[in-house]
């Protein structure tokens, strides 16, 4: 029975992504729009996930805001702070949530849609639905939430960070490649324990591989509106 029901769960999944999929991959230079935010679980996942997509997006003049959806340490805020200077991010947002407490955490949809009427993003980066953390899923449940109180016209971009997601977009970041590495490596105490900058150039030179055109590096993204991602995780998560 638990593998039968094992098996269901990726049959669906598949059912539910496959309209979503390219063969051939669309190319894109950069984000639509002028303001971008992201969602990060942690501090660093807005480096690793996206950091060469915010670069790209900062310097041709555009806003990028990070909300960092936990709090560690202070030496943790500092390393937050280095990076967002590398990533052009000037609107950095921290919230009082522990490390794997978000799923308990009530009030984060409410938080979000605050952050949300303010600064009415025209992007919002986060993990994938899938994504392999606790702490990941647990802003997408957020999003689930407070779809049902507010609706909201942005784009998402889906972002892998603990989960090899099947892209439907690729944006070319190898001119900026150095500066990503660079804001990875500001979390001193995170690459003192994984090379993350190995996680993410190895992803990030597979789809480029995958995609040809002699690129050297991309970021790979999961592209939908914002009410289409939601549906998508409904059906996902039954």
């Amino acid at each position: 029975m638990s593998r039968h029901i094992k098996y269901h769960t990726l049959f669906r999944l598949f059912e539910v992504l496959q309209p979503w999929l390219k063969y051939s991959l669309p190319l894109e230079e950069g984000l639509p729009g002028d303001s971008a935010l992201v969602l990060s679980p942690h501090q660093d996942d807005e480096a690793i996930g996206c950091g060469g997509t915010l670069v790209k997006h900062t310097r041709a003049g555009g806003n990028a805001a990070v909300v960092h959806c936990t709090r560690e340490t202070a030496e943790r805020d500092q390393e937050a702070s280095a990076a967002a200077e590398v990533l052009g991010v000037r609107d950095l947002i921290t919230l009082p949530f522990g490390v794997e407490t978000l799923k308990k955490q009530e009030d984060l949809a409410d938080r979000f849609v605050e952050i949300f009427e303010e600064r009415r993003p025209d992007v919002v980066l986060l993990p994938f639905w899938l994504d392999n953390h606790v702490d990941h899923r647990a802003v997408n449940q957020a999003l689930l939430r407070l779809a049902g109180k507010k609706t909201f016209r942005f784009m998402v971009y889906a972002y892998p960070v603990w989960f090899p997601l099947h892209p439907n977009l690729l944006i070319d970041i190898g001119p900026v490649w150095e500066e990503k590495k660079r804001a990875i490596l500001c979390y001193r105490t995170q690459v003192a324990t994984r090379d993350y900058v190995r996680m993410s150039g190895s992803l990030g030179q597979y789809w480029a591989v995958v995609k040809g055109r002699n690129l050297e590096m991309v970021e790979s993204f999961f592209r939908a509106t914002f009410s289409e991602y939601v549906s998508m995780g409904r059906k996902i998560l039954g």
